[in-house]
């Protein structure tokens, strides 16, 4: 290999394999003027990769310039704590310092120090210390698509009720009804509440308090945050002291490109905890093309975060409602080639939502494996467990978008159940083989080989360090891991995986379609480990060959009328099939025709209350789905709020045999009372939040969203009581009650020259909003009042509004006096007329056209004093007086 240098004066020829790397740094440094640092820099990138790693980052060596450098936190891992702090204690001011990965936060004094680091034995790797942001906002949610609403039948008693989980990003609000009564703190609490944080919480593990789909995977979990302004793991005494072993990072920097600081950070504290478990989101930048370090120019490898580069953490995408990735969204490899991301789940607001989704299964993936074993998994059986069951989406196989396939909340919990899972140990240059019963009627079986592998050294080209190889065997064949391509080329990356060795990914998975029934053989070799031995996790997961089943909608689920849902089910591969609804056991209806099984449908569910059953015909094949429940989402609002009762009320509903009222109780909506009625008067209230649910003989339909009846805008039945004068001869009085709940009759009273007299009497009739039109204008104060009268001869009185109304022809001018902080307003009968305004000598000092019934006058350059005025129609006075300015 040979590099060309050149500056202005003249060229220089060597060959690289001549130069060590000290040297080659040295000369550069000589032979080049500071303007070609950036020449030095490539070169110094060609010299890594055949003697050594870079002690820079690369996002530190394609920096601009180093003017900002003493002004930028860097991460910098040693290998002597002690050593470190001795040698730089008056070039550095340390930020912090974390022990359990020996790394400092520093900031340097001077930009020079950063070269006398590079040359320092004692410093393996600098790194920028970026700021974390987050990269989504709570949208739509849909638990049927990863069977999250399928395991919730097949488990009910799987909540996360044993479970806490960390939120890792800003503070979630404590106090929202969803997650309220379920938090606690540590010493890493950020003070600032964000509502990004609040929404991961909630699909973490929201209790399905404001609304049906603020339902959370673990809704019993208990909750904690982290600030992710510290870009390092926790502390691992933090996670253990506090039985935290599930944390979200739902948040990105920027697209890095190799294994950094943070990497290495994640990679060890789930080498220490095993049973630590990191869920990250791969970011939001899937257009974002850099044209530094591997994957140049391609949409491809733009995780955002070289923490999300670890290989024991998990690493999430999403499909949106469409079912499909988002170009937005940031896709693999990893630095290195290894899959990244790992898992697919459903986040219509982007890769946050659906790594929060995917914590949440993690809670009850934890949660019944200890409750049948009486341990927690490692991580790694976790991962294992997860890919195993994982359903594939996307192109056939695994890939850089979609990972290993999408999430499927039930299976995953059933294989724990049926016991399809293993782990075993190997020590250096060992073999273990497992044998794996494969029964009848098998349409493929998954394998996921995992293990937690040691943290590989900060910038490692690659950072797998235990290669273990699996392979599957039965009847002389041998079955290899699917791997992919991971050149840098759009083909490549895109090309269907392949059976082979699979000697980057600490993760290996193995599928075989149609198996003949059997014992088959699972073989586990190991070459030389730097820790001697290591652990490993297998799961393994067999879909039947059954032609069609139904996943969602179940006899548990309601489905919501007259809206879009999502129905969700297994089908073997190419088939079509023609889909049908019956309502109440009546006629089936075509609903879709020809429905291609592949993919999944949004059926429009009518906008009722009613028992229902779908059909789907495959030739003359029916398979049936279990009777579920339509019901529309019903609005509840407050009727009134006096100082002896609350009125709740909401629309009827066709069909409904009742409704279950709710209101908030500790930590969840509970059921207050059952009523055939479709308003709840209440004398004591003991939390402001309602909701009510239709019944349908005996099963309950969707609570309403829940509603804090202080902020509904409502009174005292007297919503609204308004007077306006609409013209010189027409005043308009308006009534508008908050409800028409017991209400006999409703009164418009008028006074004028102190006489009141009854101006309208109104009958309810359930009727809310009362209109009147006065013609009788007289000049003076009128002024109006109104009375509700109820079935039980109560009265409620409105407030006296009075009018001002002008004599004919007249006009009438407020305020009077008037200041230069208010205009002079002229009221008249609304007729076009000429305003005139004359100083005490009876000098015109105004005159303007006025039309409508208020009009008004800047009287700003006026100087104070007494002035006069004169209404003019038609060139005629009409009205004369006076106002003072003061």
């Amino acid at each position: 290999m040979e590099i060309k240098t050149a500056d202005n004066n003249f060229s220089h020829i060597f060959p690289l394999n001549l130069v060590s790397l000290k040297e080659f740094h040295s000369r550069t440094v000589v032979m080049y003027p500071t303007e070609m640092r950036l020449v030095t820099v490539f070169c110094l990138l060609l010299s890594i990769n055949v003697y050594s790693q870079a002690v820079l980052s690369p996002a530190l060596l394609i920096r601009e310039s180093d003017a900002d450098l003493t002004k930028t936190i860097l991460s910098i891992s040693v290998r002597q704590s002690n050593v470190f702090e001795h040698t730089y204690k008056n070039d550095i001011d340390i930020h912090a310092h974390l022990v359990a990965v020996n790394c400092f936060l520093v900031t340097l004094h001077h930009p020079d120090v950063l070269v006398h680091m590079q040359s320092d034995p004692n410093i393996v790797f600098i790194d920028l210390h970026r700021q974390a942001k987050p990269e989504a906002v709570l949208d739509f949610v849909n638990p049927a698509y990863n069977r999250i609403t399928r395991a919730r039948t097949a488990f009910p008693t799987l909540r996360g009720a044993t479970r806490n989980a960390s939120i890792k990003e800003l503070n979630f609000d404590p106090a929202n009804i969803d997650i309220v009564n379920r938090s606690f703190t540590t010493t890493v609490t950020p003070m600032a509440v964000e509502q990004h944080a609040t929404n991961m919480a909630i699909l973490v593990g929201g209790g399905g308090n404001s609304s049906y789909r603020a339902l959370g995977v673990a809704p019993a979990v208990r909750f904690t945050a982290s600030d992710f302004n510290n870009l390092f793991p926790d502390n691992a005494a933090l996670f253990t002291g506090n039985d935290i072993y599930l944390q979200n990072h739902s948040y990105g920097v920027g697209v890095e490109k190799y294994y950094g600081n943070e990497a290495f950070a994640y990679d060890q504290q789930v080498s220490q905890l095993a049973t630590m478990v990191h869920v990250f989101s791969t970011g939001n930048m899937g257009t974002f093309q850099s044209a530094n370090g591997p994957y140049p120019n391609l949409t491809y490898g733009n995780l955002t975060g070289t923490f999300k580069q670890a290989k024991n953490v998990l690493v999430v995408t999403a499909v949106d409602s469409m079912l499909g990735v988002n170009t937005l969204n940031s896709r693999g490899p990893a630095y290195d080639g290894r899959v990244k991301p790992e898992l697919t789940a459903y986040g219509q607001g982007g890769t946050s939502d659906a790594a929060a989704i995917v914590s949440g299964i993690v809670t009850l993936v934890q949660e019944k494996f200890d409750v049948m074993q009486g341990v927690l998994p490692d991580a790694s059986m976790v991962k294992s467990i997860l890919i195993a069951t994982a359903d594939d989406v996307g192109p056939a196989g695994i890939d850089f978008t979609y990972g290993y396939g999408s999430v499927n909340a039930y299976k995953a919990l059933q294989l724990i159940s049926d016991g399809q899972w293993a782990t075993t140990n190997l020590t250096a240059n060992d073999e273990v083989t497992i044998p794996i019963n494969i029964p009848a009627a098998v349409a493929q079986i998954k394998i996921a080989v995992s293990w937690t592998d040691p943290a590989a050294t900060p910038n490692a080209p690659v950072a797998l360090v235990h290669d273990i190889d699996s392979q599957l065997e039965f009847g002389g064949n041998t079955y290899l891991p699917w791997v992919l391509s991971h050149y840098p080329l759009v083909d490549s990356l895109t090309a269907l995986p392949k059976r082979k060795a699979d000697h980057l990914n600490n993760a290996e998975y193995i599928t075989l379609d149609h198996p003949v029934p059997g014992t088959y053989t699972l073989r586990l070799t190991s070459g030389s480990l730097a820790n001697g031995s290591q652990s490993v996790s297998l799961a393994y997961w067999m879909d039947g060959d059954a032609l069609f089943s139904w996943d969602f909608p179940l006899a548990s689920d309601v489905v919501e009328g007259g809206s879009s849902n999502l129905l969700v089910w297994e089908a073997q591969p190419g088939q079509t099939g023609d889909l049908h609804v019956q309502l109440n056991g009546g006629d089936w209806t075509l609903v879709a025709p020809a429905l291609l099984l592949d993919d999944y449908f949004y059926w429009d569910a009518p906008d009722t209350l009613a028992r229902a059953q779908l059909k789907m015909q495959i030739g003359t094949t029916e398979v049936l789905s279990e009777e579920f429940l339509i019901s529309p989402l019903i609005k509840m609002r407050t009727a009134f709020i006096c100082a002896d009762s609350l009125g709740l009320s909401w629309s009827a509903v066709n069909g409904a045999t009742g409704y279950k009222m709710y209101t908030m109780g500790t930590q969840y909506l509970t059921a207050t009372a059952l009523t055939s009625d479709t308003i709840q008067v209440l004398s004591t209230v003991s939390s402001p939040y309602f909701a009510v649910a239709p019944m349908y003989n005996g099963v309950e339909g969707l609570k309403s969203e829940t509603i804090n009846y202080t902020l509904q805008g409502a009174n005292c039945f007297l919503n609204a009581f308004s007077v306006l004068r609409l013209s010189g001869t027409q005043i308009h009085v308006q009534v508008r009650l908050s409800s028409a709940y017991q209400v006999n009759q409703v009164t418009l009273y008028k006074t004028t020259n102190t006489m009141t007299r009854e101006l309208a009497t109104f009958t309810a009739q359930n009727q809310i909003l009362f209109d009147y039109d006065d013609t009788e204008l007289i000049p003076g104060t009128m002024m109006y009042q109104a009375e509700i009268r109820f079935t039980n001869g109560k009265t409620i009185l409105s407030d006296i509004i009075s009018v001002p109304i002008e004599k004919v022809g007249g006009a009438i001018l407020y305020p009077n006096p008037v200041t230069d902080d208010s205009d002079l307003n002229i009221l008249t009968d609304g007729e076009s007329k000429t305003f005139i305004i004359l100083n005490a000598s009876g000098q015109k000092l105004y005159e303007g056209e006025i039309e409508g019934i208020e009009s008004s006058v800047d009287i700003v350059n006026l100087p104070t004093g007494l002035y006069f005025y004169q209404l003019r129609t038609e060139g005629k006075v009409t009205d004369a007086g006076r106002f003072v300015k003061y």
